[in-house]
């Protein structure tokens, strides 16, 4: 396995030079264009564009997909680690390219604005995400003897949780508007598609608010159930007569009707605010947080020994 280890801190003004200078420089071999292009994108782009089915052809694209990557051109390194895919689908690092694509779709998909800064989660483009796990996926299912599927099996976990955050945090959003029935559409993508992620805790809780708030008692009590089934310290009382457990959300003697109704200007933020730090406290319990998963913008990419993180805060 070549090992993608692009120094960017030491490129080459010296191959720059010598195009301006040397008139001979346009007319250098393959082989003198691979042994230049070793840390120089420019040069690799070059050797790329000119012998596309070179002799080094192979490890020309992936080392561009490498450095696509290292210069956060994500759509660049995706792009080319998916030709290399389709031109090499039996290549020895045919799993490599689909790794290095699948961190490129989620890379482009984790600034710092999305994760740090607030705004209107439903304006927010996730398509990065949502590819990285058909990417992931599709590694998974390629190459199950890859060297790095274990690394990819837990970005998967990251992701899929990440994304049920999302969904939950976009149905906090519609909760604090008073636009129950959409928050309540919101909640159950997150039980029908992420099944399995601490997330579906919130949701399974929204749903149930969103259908009391909207006057659908049967609807409320039947994810009160799922709830019951699946994480019953959360719920009181028998089936048909269920209400979230004290301390949840409410305190003792506090009902939705009188938060919804609380106040001049009414109360849906407030609503949403205990559900935020419900899901603040449910993020920091121990037993609710995968078995260990990985920080993609912090140790990526993982490409000779990846580094597993045991615990994560979402």
């Amino acid at each position: 396995m070549i090992t993608r280890t692009l120094s960017f801190l030491l490129i080459s003004v010296v191959l720059t030079a010598c195009s301006l200078f040397d008139p001979e420089a346009n007319l250098k071999s393959e082989r003198q264009l691979w042994e230049e292009a070793q840390g120089h994108m420019e040069s690799l782009e070059e050797l790329d564009r000119r012998f596309p089915f070179g002799q080094y052809a192979d490890g020309t694209q992936l080392d561009l997909v490498y450095a696509y990557f290292k210069s956060s051109k994500y759509e660049l390194a995706r792009l080319t680690a998916d030709r290399f895919i389709r031109l090499n689908p039996d290549h020895p690092e045919a799993d490599y390219a689909q790794y290095m694509k699948g961190l490129s779709s989620y890379a482009s998909n984790d600034s710092m604005v999305s994760r740090y800064l607030p705004g209107d989660e439903t304006g927010r483009d996730i398509g990065g995400a949502r590819d990285a796990i058909d990417d992931f996926k599709q590694l998974l299912e390629r190459y199950p003897e890859s060297e790095f599927a274990e690394d990819a099996t837990l970005r998967l976990i990251y992701v899929r949780n990440q994304l049920a955050e999302y969904e939950v945090n976009v149905s906090r959003y519609y909760i604090r508007k008073g636009a129950y029935l959409a928050a309540a559409n919101r909640a159950r993508q997150v039980v029908e598609g992420y099944p399995s992620t601490p997330a579906v805790i919130d949701a399974l809780i929204v749903i149930h608010l969103a259908f009391e708030a909207l006057g659908l008692p049967q609807e409320s009590q039947d994810a009160l159930y799922v709830l019951s089934e699946n994480y019953p310290e959360y719920v009181a009382g028998e089936r048909g007569n269920q209400r979230l457990a004290a301390g949840v959300l409410y305190e003792e003697g506090e009902t939705l009707t009188s938060i919804l109704t609380l106040g001049f200007m009414g109360s849906g933020g407030d609503l949403a605010d205990r559900l935020a730090a419900f899901s603040q406290s449910r993020r920091l319990d121990t037993s609710r947080r995968p078995q260990a998963t990985l920080r993609p913008a912090e140790d990526a990419p993982a490409i000779d020994a990846p580094r597993v993180v045991d615990e994560v805060f979402f």
